[in-house]
C-alpha cells in the first residue's frame, strides 16, 4: 500500500494544541520532507492561520493517510483503514478541542458523512469516533480553495471558525 513512498509522514506540532488540522494525504513536498503541508497547499493553509492570529507551531497538523498514494491519486479505502489507527493515536494523544478536517477524505474519515461538500463546510459536528468526543469542523481542502475565489472564502470562514471554537 505504500509502494513509491520516500517516507512516512506522521503529524506534526505540540502535544498541547487546542487546533488540530487533518488532512487526507501527503504530496510530493510533504513525501520528500517527512512534514505534512510544506508544500503550496500548506503555505497557503499557513498564511490563512497567521491572517488569524496563528502560527502554524501551535497547531497540530496531520493527514488520515501517511503515504503519499501513487500518482498522487486520493487514497483508496484500504490505505485508509491501514491508517486510521496512527491517526486515532494522534487524537488520543493530542485531545485537541477542535480538529479542522481538511478536504472530503478527511470529512468522511472523522464524521462518516458523505453530504456534499458544499452542505457541510464551516458546520461545527460533534461525533464520536473510537470512543472519544470529538468537535470536527469540515473544509475545503487548501490545495481546492488556492484556486476557487467562492471556496477560498468558506474555507477561511470555516478555519476563522474553527479557531475561535478552540479558543473557547
Amino acid at each position: 500500500m505504500s509502494g513509491g513512498r520516500n517516507r512516512i509522514v506522521n503529524g506534526d506540532g505540540p502535544v498541547n494544541a487546542a487546533l488540530m488540522l487533518v488532512g487526507e494525504a501527503p504530496g510530493a513536498q510533504e513525501d520528500e520532507s517527512g512534514k505534512p503541508f510544506v508544500g503550496r497547499a500548506g503555505k497557503f493553509l499557513e498564511s490563512v492561520l497567521e491572517d488569524n492570529g496563528v502560527n502554524r507551531e501551535s497547531v497540530f497538523i496531520t493527514n488520515v493517510v501517511r503515504c503519499r498514494p501513487p500518482s498522487n491519486r486520493r487514497p483508496d479505502d484500504g490505505e485508509i483503514k491501514s491508517c486510521m489507527p496512527y491517526l486515532s493515536g494522534e487524537l488520543k494523544r493530542i485531545r485537541p478541542k477542535v480538529v479542522v478536517a481538511l478536504g472530503f477524505v478527511a470529512i468522511k474519515a472523522l464524521t462518516g458523512s458523505s453530504e456534499k461538500l458544499g452542505e457541510i463546510i464551516g458546520r461545527e459536528i460533534d461525533v464520536d469516533f473510537n470512543d472519544m468526543k470529538l468537535r470536527v469542523v469540515p473544509c475545503y481542502h487548501p490545495s481546492a480553495a488556492m484556486r476557487n475565489r467562492k471556496m477560498r472564502r468558506k474555507f477561511e470562514d470555516a478555519v476563522r471558525k474553527a479557531i475561535s471554537l478552540s479558543r473557547a
